[in-house]
């Protein structure tokens, strides 16, 4: 992935160096274009000198043909340099779009406060503002040098009125350009306002069901009100200040305009320039509205982007800034390893003691090689760790009786399985995502397709089979989103069958069979067990309560709330006799 920008102009930089192919001829062609119009009032001045006055009918014909050939390399100029610039502009987007979601997607140490919807709108409005930036350039590089056409004919044409121009046109680009910054500060506050309201919608359509059976709709329209009036007078905020550095651009442009047609209307008056070079000059002086106004408006528009760009580089910084933090803990507390201590005749491990952490526990260090997976040193409380080894062809079930544990084991493993892709390992969280489309492309993850095979013994040992004989189309059955059209456990074997059509080296599971009956449930146990053990470059990791799975397991690690972890069979962890092992019955008894 690109090296992640420190600011809002370290992104734009960067994005201008890898667009240099489309953003180059992009600019020259819009600058033929802009050089054409500054030469169309030229042109008309050449004829009415050399052909009209004169009545010159060769002249008139040479003239016609040469400001047809003019208008010709204006339009293609304009057609294809705005075609450069805006495949240039289409080509960043996407790649920031790509960039954002590939950081929140791998990332296992997302910030607290990047909500989804804020990370969806960083994601989309911001990249697309972003990206702007090379519309401004291109039409800007175009407007300078159409400016500098303009100035040189007037220099040739009368160089007392050229020299007017170049002078009052950098002043008025100073004046106008100043107010950037303030513009800029404006546009980002909107962004930040906006993202604020794609959070807050994004948080109440998650719970919009709860929120519903507990009568909470009036709460929910006044929380999103809110935030999207404050989204509302952050634009207002943003089109004012925008509003006026046109009007600002405007005025300087009319001065402008005043001064140079007050210089050549002297200059007239005095006879120092033909009745052609007065047609060019006011011609030419009408044409530099354009360039200047365009200018005017790039001014505010960059702004924009460059707000964007910095959001978009402080997102990435942060997310970059996480995972370094905990990559140096994990690397840190992979340096002080120690055994897990002495495993008695009931299968129990006594944790080593460990020095009392601040805050969140270190999440273990995770290690997968030819042998299988390893965790160790993972902290599960009360200045205890826990090692183990999952190897390949085995499945392991994990049980706790706290909630922190697992999620701060399961924290360290989706990191891991991000680093090595999905090859290797897959972490299939609780939590079941699907997405409109069809049973097929939610297994497969591939869209568009009806005839992507998904093998039998995947759908038997996810229950998927069951479900394909209660819905009409079979694997093709249309999905409605976030499969609103199925239930709890159908939705379950979906995705189980999901991970398991994968056939990652390791997969991990976390409760995936809790919203099926007991006789499903045990069918899926078995049906897991027969298909990952039937493959010896295998390893499975689930992390459950459910008897079936346990039964089925190789080893079963327990983490009581107190006291030692029992590692060991679940008939054997059964038969314990001792208080732990009097925990663990009752945590998997159902």
């Amino acid at each position: 992935m690109p090296t992640i920008p420190s600011s809002g102009s370290t992104l734009l930089s960067r994005a201008a160096r890898r667009r240099l192919p489309l953003l180059i001829p992009g600019a020259v062609t819009l600058s033929l274009w802009q050089v054409c119009e500054a030469l169309v009032p030229v042109a008309i001045g050449i004829v009415v000198d050399q052909a009209i006055i004169p009545l010159s009918w060769p002249m008139l014909i040479v003239s016609i043909i040469g400001v047809g050939l003019l208008f010709t390399v204006l339009s293609l100029g304009y057609r294809f340099g705005s075609r450069f610039c805006n495949a240039a502009r289409e080509h960043e987007a996407h790649a920031l779009r790509v960039e954002i979601t590939h950081a929140a997607l791998t990332s296992a140490n997302l910030p607290a406060d990047r909500a989804s919807g804020e990370v969806l709108s960083i994601a989309s409005a911001d990249a697309d503002t972003a990206a702007m930036s090379f519309q401004q350039a291109g039409r800007g590089i175009a407007s300078v040098l159409g400016m500098l056409t303009a100035a040189v004919f007037l220099l040739i044409a009368d160089p007392v009125t050229g020299l007017v121009v170049l002078i009052a046109v950098p002043i008025g680009l100073i004046i106008v350009a100043l107010p950037g910054r303030s513009v800029s500060a404006k546009a980002g506050a909107q962004l930040e306002a906006v993202a604020r309201a794609g959070r807050s919608a994004s948080d109440l359509m998650h719970g919009l069901r709860v929120i519903k059976a507990m009568g909470g709709e009036p709460w929910a329209v006044r929380r999103y009100r809110t935030t999207s009036d404050e989204a509302a007078v952050a634009g207002i905020a943003t089109g004012e200040r925008t509003g006026r550095l046109a009007g600002l651009g405007a005025l300087v442009m009319s001065i402008v305009l005043a001064a140079v047609l007050i210089v050549a209307g002297l200059r007239l008056i005095d006879g120092q320039m033909s009745v052609g070079a007065l047609i060019g000059i006011l011609g030419m002086t009408a044409f530099l509205t354009e360039p200047m106004r365009a200018l005017a408006d790039i001014v505010g528009q960059f702004a924009q982007s460059h707000g964007a760009a910095s959001r978009i580089a402080t997102l990435l910084h942060d997310i970059d800034t996480a995972d370094a933090a905990d990559s140096a803990g994990t690397t840190d507390n992979a340096g002080t390893t120690d055994n897990a201590g002495t495993t008695d005749n009931a299968g129990t491990t006594s944790a080593t003691d460990r020095p009392e952490r601040p805050g969140r526990p270190v999440p273990p260090a995770i290690t997968l090689d030819g042998s299988g997976l390893s965790v160790r040193n993972w902290d599960v409380g009360e200045n205890r760790n826990v090692d183990f080894t999952t190897a390949f062809g085995e499945l392991t079930c994990i049980v706790t009786e706290q909630a922190e544990p697992a999620a701060n084991l399961l924290g360290a493993l989706g990191g891991h399985a991000r680093g090595t892709g999905p090859d290797w390992m897959i972490v299939s969280p609780h939590t079941v995502d699907l997405f409109e489309g069809t049973i097929r492309s939610n297994i497969t993850m591939i869209v568009g397709t009806t005839d992507h095979p998904v093998t039998e013994d995947v759908l038997i040992a996810s229950g998927t089979d069951e479900l394909l004989g209660l819905v009409d189309g079979g694997l093709d059955h249309r999905i409605q989103e976030l499969g609103g059209n199925l239930s709890g456990g159908q939705r379950q074997r979906v995705a189980l069958a999901r991970a398991l059509d994968a056939d990652p080296s390791v997969l991990v599971l976390h409760e995936p069979t809790t919203a099926v009956d007991a006789v499903t449930e045990a069918r899926i146990a078995e049906g897991v067990t027969r298909l990952r053990r039937g493959a010896e470059a295998t390893a499975t990791l689930i992390l459950t309560s459910s008897p079936a799975f346990l039964a089925a397991a190789d080893t079963v690690v327990f983490v009581p709330s107190a006291g030692p972890a029992l590692i060991g069979g679940h008939h054997e962890l059964l038969a314990a006799a001792d208080g732990t092992a009097e925990a663990y019955r009752q945590a998997v008894t159902r």
